[in-house]
C-alpha cells in the first residue's frame, strides 16, 4: 500500500483531525474571552463550545467533506446532535473521574479520548452526503475491465456503468452485459450504478439488476416510464432518471415519488464518450437544487466532467470517464476531482 493510497483512504480523517484541533483551540480562545466578560464558568464554556462546534462544522462542509447546499441542513442537524452528545459524555467523564486540572487541559484530554468515536458518527450521519467521484466504464466493445481496475484501483467513490445500444447510437458496439458482473467482482465493496441509454431498457435491466445498486433510464423511452421505475425498485435497486435540458424539469415533478436520484447529462449526444461539458447544464442543476423535492433525491452530474468545471457542479455525485481513463495518471486525476471541489462557492 503506497503513500498515495494511504493519503487517499484517510483523507477525510486527516482533514477532520486538523479541523478538530483548530476548532478546539478556537473554543479555548473564546472560553478565555467569555470568562473575562461573563464571569460565569458554565455560560463561558457553553458559548465557547457552540462557537467551536460551528467552526468545525463550517470548515468540514467547506474544505473536507464538501456537502452540497441542499444537504447542509440535515448535516447540521446530525452534527449538532452528535456534538451535543459527545460534549455531555465528555462532561460526564470530567466530573466522574474528578480531574483537577484547568478547563483547557481537561477539554483537550477528554476531547482526544472520544475523538475517534465522534469521527465515526459524523462520517456515518453528518457528512454521508459528501461529494463523491465515480468513474464511467462502458459495457460495450472491448474495454479491458481488469486493466481499468489496475489503473484506478479503489480510488473512485463509486463505479458508473454505461450501457448504449443501437436504438440510441446506430454505431454502438454490442452491449456486453456480463461486464456488469465482472465490474461487481472487481469493485465488490463499491456502490455501482448503471446508466442505460436505450429506447427499450427493460431487457438490459433484467440482465444487470443483480450486479448494480442504482439504474438510470432516459425519459424518452418507448416503454412505460412508471412501470420501468417501479420494476427497478421492486428488484432492490435504486431508480433514477436522466435529464439533459431545463425544459425537462417537469419530469422530476411527475416522477419524484418513484425516483431516488437524477442524473444530469451535461453533453449534447448520449452514447458518445469524450464530449465537451455543456455549460447550459448548470441552469438545469440550479433548477433541480431549488426544487421543492430536491431533499428527497440525490443529484449526479455526468459528461465532460473535469478539474476545470467540477467546482461549478452543486451535486452530491459526479461521473468522469475520459478525463480519468485517458490520462497518464488516472489515480491522480481522481484525487484531483475529489479535492478540486473545495474551491466551489459556498
Amino acid at each position: 500500500m503506497n503513500f498515495k493510497f494511504i493519503k487517499y483512504k484517510y483523507r477525510f480523517f486527516i482533514g477532520y483531525i486538523f479541523i478538530g484541533v483548530f476548532s478546539l483551540l478556537m473554543e479555548l480562545v473564546f472560553y478565555n474571552f467569555f470568562s473575562k466578560i461573563i464571569y460565569n464558568d458554565i455560560l463561558s464554556s457553553s458559548f465557547s463550545v457552540v462557537v467551536g462546534v460551528f467552526i468545525s462544522f463550517w470548515l468540514n462542509i467547506r474544505y473536507n467533506f464538501k456537502i452540497s447546499k441542499s444537504k447542509r441542513n440535515k448535516a447540521l442537524f446530525y452534527f449538532l446532535l452528535i456534538s451535543f452528545l459527545s460534549y455531555l459524555i465528555q462532561m460526564f467523564f470530567i466530573n466522574k473521574i474528578q480531574i483537577y486540572l484547568s478547563y483547557e487541559i481537561s477539554r483537550i484530554i477528554i476531547s482526544g479520548s472520544v475523538f475517534w468515536i465522534a469521527y465515526l458518527l459524523h462520517s456515518k450521519y453528518s457528512f454521508k452526503d459528501y461529494k463523491k467521484v465515480g468513474v464511467a466504464i462502458y459495457a460495450n466493445g472491448i474495454e479491458n475491465v481488469p486493466q481499468i481496475f489496475e489503473n484506478i484501483s479503489n480510488f473512485p467513490d463509486f463505479i458508473h456503468v454505461d450501457i448504449v445500444d443501437q436504438s440510441v447510437n446506430a454505431n454502438a458496439k454490442n452491449v456486453l452485459t456480463y461486464k456488469a458482473e465482472v465490474i461487481k467482482a472487481f469493485w465488490n465493496k463499491k456502490f455501482i450504478e448503471a446508466h442505460i441509454m436505450s429506447k427499450t431498457p427493460k431487457k438490459w435491466i433484467l440482465d444487470i439488476m443483480k450486479y448494480v445498486d442504482r439504474i438510470y433510464i432516459h425519459i424518452d423511452i418507448e416503454e412505460d416510464m412508471s412501470e420501468m421505475l417501479n420494476f427497478i425498485k421492486e428488484n432492490d435497486c435504486q431508480a433514477g432518471i436522466v435529464l439533459q435540458d431545463k425544459t425537462e424539469i417537469g419530469i422530476f415533478e411527475k416522477y419524484h415519488e418513484l425516483i431516488d436520484s437524477i442524473l444530469v447529462l451535461a453533453i449534447k449526444k448520449p452514447g458518445f464518450s469524450g464530449q465537451k461539458f455543456e455549460m447550459k447544464a448548470l441552469e438545469l442543476i440550479s433548477l433541480i437544487n431549488n426544487h421543492k423535492y430536491r431533499k428527497k433525491i440525490s443529484l449526479n452530474v455526468d459528461g465532460g466532467v473535469s478539474a476545470n468545471n467540477i467546482f461549478l457542479l452543486k451535486s452530491e455525485n459526479v461521473v468522469s470517464g475520459s478525463y480519468v481513463l485517458n490520462s497518464d495518471d488516472p489515480k491522480k486525476n481522481i484525487m484531483i476531482l475529489q479535492t478540486s471541489s473545495q474551491y466551489e462557492q459556498v
